[in-house]
């Protein structure tokens, strides 16, 4: 599940508005607010642009775009 609370917290931390940062990633600050909202998702370009862009680990990567409470879970 897609946590858009962290995306934005690695947005700010790496020195970006979400407008600089939709334009880097090559979509527009409003395909951002949609992704962002959970109307659409994010393409793996998108993710790989991000992680770049971003500067962040494949941990945080993770977290932010694939973080799934169920795999947690023990059966």
């Amino acid at each position: 599940m897609f946590q858009p609370n962290l995306l934005k917290a690695a947005i700010v931390r790496a020195g970006f508005t979400q407008g600089e940062f939709a334009q880097k990633i090559g979509i527009s600050q409003n395909t951002l607010y949609s992704r962002m909202s959970g109307e659409t998702s994010f393409g793996i370009d998108e993710v790989d642009k991000a992680k770049k862009i971003l500067s962040i680990d494949n941990s945080e990567l993770l977290a932010i775009f694939f973080n799934d409470d169920s795999l947690n879970r023990e059966m």
